[in-house]
């Protein structure tokens, strides 16, 4: 028979169809919602699952957290972020800034950073009080490392004032580097300690520093420096971790880390809040979470793995330098004075350097003249200056130049690192020129007249870029009975000031015979120095006390 319609009970859409009684129907309905239940039942497993297990907790909504850190750090975060992010309601975002460009980031208002894992307490205080937001801090230390001294040969170090005088050393620069502000930190620790006076201090800065103005590459990183230190003899200055961290890259380097015996300045990377003022709160809590992850037993995995100590005292990683003595500055804006005095060493020196070519250098100076004593003086303290130095010469004696002219221009104020057209830079010329000095020598002293025209010379071609000078060495005094008298030189300087074109006047006495009186005159007159040399020790010491002394103002 036929089928001549469709049961308004059944369910042909469940495939369900054909004749059946009133019990069967009953069944068939309970089967259709058990079923039904089962379905539901499964698709809230799958939810459960879903959320339990690849979601994080329940959360009515996500928040977006940024976080920067030093790129080493930001690699070692990044993991861990990820899973502060399945285990919260927070999607943490981690974005490598190196040190210099910090600053830069947190200045920009509501797009600011949310956190910010610093390498140091130090630098924290430093580019949170320049970029004028508040120092909050998430935790004080979410790992740590010891700064060190790797190389191939580093002999024993007392203190980092010996870390500094190193031959060829290399550092980032103290501005913007944790590791390059060690040593600074362990030299101010040593004077702390009483280990040295102020004197050595400023000296060991300034010979650094001047090194630094030669050493310093244009694409400067801590792996370059370490691959350079492994293929020359000239060692780094790193954190102990980025020293591991090379080390298991290139484990054949013959490089060996470590640290000066009265301890060493240790990097803890603090994690800051540095959100708006209206993400403040969220960002706190935010910042708890991920500090849970990285403070755990596998965040702790993460970071000794990397090559970090979880912590300020915890032990040393493999492949690190052990137990360490750290340091600490009992006033650290100590640190800070030191970084304004670095900051001004990193202004280029801009100079004329006006030599005294009258007869009596060929006095007799030792086993040599006075001429030869200068031009060995000269040579050293050529040496010392760095390539972004500008430098010019004149010699001087009486009518030198001309009738009339007592100073006798040799070689202009150009970059030390210049090139001519036949290759030479302008270091080497001006060393050529150095040579002739003695056979120059000749006539008596036109010292007043030359001081005046040189100090014309540079303020007349001043560089703002620069720190403009005039170094005025001689062995006697003024000879020339038809220039300016003393006063008239000194009334002419005062008048010729001008506070948008400072030039300073160093003098140099050659031998007490110098007239040490007129030239501390002639030099206090434009807020310069003057110094007597004996030896050519004297004058190479004398090229560097001038150079410190820039940095003594600065610090005052």
């Amino acid at each position: 028979m036929g089928r001549h319609g469709v049961d308004s009970n059944a369910g042909d859409e469940f495939g369900f169809s054909g004749h059946r009684d009133g019990d069967k129907g009953h069944g068939t309905a309970w089967v259709l919602g058990a079923l039904v239940l089962v379905a539901l039942l499964v698709a809230g497993v799958i939810l459960w699952r879903t959320i339990g297990t690849g979601s994080g907790p329940d959360c009515d909504s996500r928040e977006a957290v940024s976080v920067i850190a030093d790129p080493t750090m930001a690699a070692t975060i990044k993991p861990l972020a990820g899973t502060a992010s399945s285990d919260s309601c927070y999607d943490f975002t981690v974005t490598a800034v190196t040190g210099a460009n910090v600053a830069g980031q947190l200045t920009k208002g509501e797009n600011a950073p949310d956190l910010w894992i610093a390498d140091s307490s130090a630098r924290a205080r430093s580019v949170t009080g320049q970029a004028r937001v508040d120092d909050d801090v998430v935790a004080d230390s979410v790992a740590a490392s010891p700064v060190v001294v790797a190389g191939k040969d580093v002999p024993p170090l007392q203190n980092w004032v010996d870390v500094m005088k190193l031959p060829g050393l290399r550092l980032g620069n103290p501005i913007d580097s944790s590791t390059g502000d060690a040593p600074i930190v362990g030299a101010l620790a040593a004077q702390q300690a009483g280990a040295i006076d102020q004197k050595s201090f400023t000296d060991a800065m300034t010979l650094l520093a001047l090194q630094q103005g030669n050493a310093r590459m244009a694409q400067d990183s801590d792996n370059h420096r370490l691959t350079l230190a492994a293929t020359s003899s000239e060692p780094t200055v790193v954190s102990e971790q980025h020293f591991i961290d090379y080390q298991r890259l290139d484990p054949d380097s013959g490089l060996a880390a470590a640290v000066p015996a009265d301890g060493t300045v240790i990097l803890d990377f603090p994690m800051l809040n540095t959100a708006s003022a209206a993400r403040k709160e969220v960002v706190g809590k935010a910042g708890q979470e991920l500090l849970d992850v990285i403070k755990s037993e596998d965040g702790a995995q993460a970071m000794t793995t990397a090559g970090f100590r979880t912590s300020v005292d915890a032990p040393a990683p493999p492949g690190g330098v052990g137990d360490v003595t750290v340091l600490t500055l009992s006033d650290p804006d100590r640190e800070a004075k030191a970084l304004r005095q670095w900051a001004v060493l990193g202004v280029p020196i801009r100079s004329l350097v006006v030599e005294d070519a009258s007869g009596s250098m060929a006095a007799p100076a030792g086993n040599s003249t006075r001429a030869d004593m200068l031009v060995e003086a000269s040579e050293n303290g050529l040496r010392l200056f760095p390539n972004t130095t500008a430098l010019g010469s004149w010699l001087f004696s009486i009518d030198m130049g001309g009738d009339g002219q007592d100073w006798l221009p040799i070689a202009p104020i150009e970059r030390l690192d210049a090139v001519d057209d036949d290759g030479q830079t302008h270091r080497e010329y001006l060393q050529e020129q150095l040579l002739t000095l003695p056979d120059r020598v000749g006539g008596a002293t036109g010292l007043y007249d030359t001081t005046l025209a040189a100090f014309k010379e540079v303020q007349n071609s001043y560089d703002p870029n620069y720190s403009n000078s005039v170094i005025l060495l001689t062995d006697g005094q003024n000879e020339d009975p038809g220039s300016i008298s003393l006063d008239e030189l000194l009334a002419e300087l005062k008048r010729l000031e001008d506070p948008a074109r400072p030039v300073l006047i160093l003098t140099i006495g050659i031998t007490e015979d110098a007239d040490a009186a007129s030239l501390k005159k002639i030099a206090d007159a434009t807020g310069g120095t003057s110094y007597i040399a004996r030896t050519p020790a004297d004058i190479s010491t004398v090229f560097v006390d001038a150079v410190a002394a820039r940095i003594e103002a600065a610090g005052r």
